[in-house]
């Protein structure tokens, strides 16, 4: 293990990098989650069945947005030695949030789906829908058999923009997948959002994933450049091809959920 004589920085935000934010923006959220913090996320579950045998399913609900219902099904291993990283998989409702789980679970994962409302294309923040994403993620972490620093967020089709928005309100996830366009509507948030990323992102084309690329982690580069003195990437952000769905799933949230190279958004010089 490399020794440093400086101890290790924290890349935060800064000041915002753009004119074209939303107004108060961070203020906003900055309230919107402390005004939640006194509604206890408090997920229920209940057993249900799983295909196959050395798996357990249970059904979820938990306190999303001003105390609403959000519900899901999470499936894990049977049994399991240690605490087991998590993945929060955001669906749209109404997509069978039963369907289709068994491609992470085997491999010694938490797997959380959870039914998301359709985006609000009237409120510019999307509040409902975003908090919903960021509340998942912590009823993830509250069960006793995850291990809340290993949680990937995945969001697909109508809700994938939900995952940006939890990457920028939540700096410790280990990894993102987004897969789904960026609702015009919202655009100015996700880049916002998207700023101050500091998770490692996996991107499949579509509408808004260029601007994602370009725009993905500038507040971690303007906080090294104000640190070191030179810009580089300092979050992995990727455009993927692949048609492998599961294969390439599997590969990209194991990477970056390992116990000896877990994603910490620091510095070390």
């Amino acid at each position: 293990m490399l020794e440093y004589d400086l101890p290790l920085v924290t890349v935060t935000p800064a000041t915002p990098p753009a004119t074209d934010e939303p107004a108060n923006f961070d203020l906003f959220w900055a309230q919107n989650l402390a005004a939640h913090r006194d509604i206890e996320v408090a997920p229920v579950l209940t057993a249900s069945s799983a295909r196959a045998k050395d798996l357990t399913a249970e059904a979820v609900t938990f306190a999303g947005f001003e105390g609403r219902p959000v519900t899901g099904r999470l499936l894990a291993p049977s049994r399991a030695d240690a605490t087991l990283p998590g993945l929060v998989e955001l669906r749209p409702a109404g997509r069978a949030a039963g369907r289709d789980l068994e491609w992470l679970a085997p491999d010694g994962f938490a797997h959380l789906v959870v039914e998301l409302p359709q985006d609000d294309l009237d409120d510019p923040y999307n509040r409902g829908v975003f908090t919903d994403a960021v509340r998942a993620v912590q009823a993830l972490r509250t069960l006793a058999t995850v291990d809340p620093s290993r949680i990937a967020v995945l969001g697909t089709g109508p809700v994938a923009a939900a995952v940006v928005a939890a990457a920028g309100l939540l700096p410790d996830l280990a990894c993102a997948l987004v897969e789904g366009d960026i609702p015009a509507a919202h655009k100015d948030s996700l880049v916002a959002f998207a700023r101050r990323a500091s998770t490692p992102l996996q991107l499949t084309q579509g509408a808004g994933a260029q601007v994602l690329l370009e725009e993905w982690g500038f507040n971690a580069a303007l906080a090294l450049a104000a640190m070191t003195g030179s810009v580089e990437r300092v979050v992995e952000c990727v455009v993927t091809t692949e048609h492998n769905t599961a294969a390439r799933r599997t590969r990209w949230i194991t990477r970056h959920t390992r116990l000896a190279d877990v994603f910490v958004p620091q510095i070390a010089y």
